[in-house]
């Protein structure tokens, strides 16, 4: 079995991680690799004054990465790290299996030459700075304004946002979580179709 890849990225905030989270619900033989997974140890991150620099392509273990995901569209398993947001560093290891579908998902998934190489299908999640700014705040009301202005959003504006170009579906991230969830089932759904990955009769109730 040859696993059919679906890249979805987009900046902090845009509602990549729970629109994969549904889709898995939506679709029984979808996996996913994260992203989140690959970060490095917190000490091995760099500062940007008083905030870690999460954001830059230099906090990710790009060589197990782009290892677990040639894996995996290899039809193999794939041990990748056991990664605690808690703790800030890896605590062990788990296993990913292959499926027929597998969502690889996070922040920086398009900004990898060789990694985009390995998707079949690339969708971007866009989302203004100041709606990245409030959502953060949201999920996180103890971020800090350093981090928000002199992290998240430069490093956005440098690394992210440029990859929209990558991308083979664009989904307005801006509307409720509802709208945005049917425009991009409706996307991935219809190439999933185009591609013989997905059947026709399959049910297009949108569930959030």
């Amino acid at each position: 079995m040859k696993p059919f890849l679906i890249g979805i990225a987009g900046p902090s905030g845009a509602g990549k991680s729970i629109f994969c989270r549904h889709f898995q619900k939506r679709h029984p033989n979808v996996s996913r690799l994260k992203f989140d997974d690959f970060f490095k140890d917190i000490e091995d991150v760099a500062n940007i004054g008083e905030s870690k620099d999460w954001d830059d392509p230099s906090s990710i273990k790009w060589t197990e990465l782009l290892q677990a995901v040639s894996d995996l569209k290899d039809g193999k398993h794939a041990i990748v790290p056991n990664y605690s947001r808690m703790d800030d560093r890896m605590i062990g290891e788990k296993c990913v299996l292959p499926a027929p579908i597998m969502l690889v998902d996070g922040f920086m998934t398009l900004i990898n030459e060789e990694l985009r190489g390995l998707l079949d299908l690339t969708v971007f999640f866009d989302l203004s700075d100041e709606s990245q700014i409030t959502r953060r705040r949201e999920r996180q009301p103890w971020v800090t304004d350093h981090y928000l202005y002199n992290v998240m959003i430069p490093k956005a504006q440098e690394n992210i946002m440029p990859s929209k170009q990558h991308a083979d579906i664009v989904i307005n991230a801006e509307p409720s979580i509802a709208e945005v969830h049917e425009s991009c089932f409706t996307a991935i759904e219809s190439a999933l179709i185009t591609n013989g990955k997905l059947e026709l009769s399959t049910p297009y109730k949108i569930t959030v």
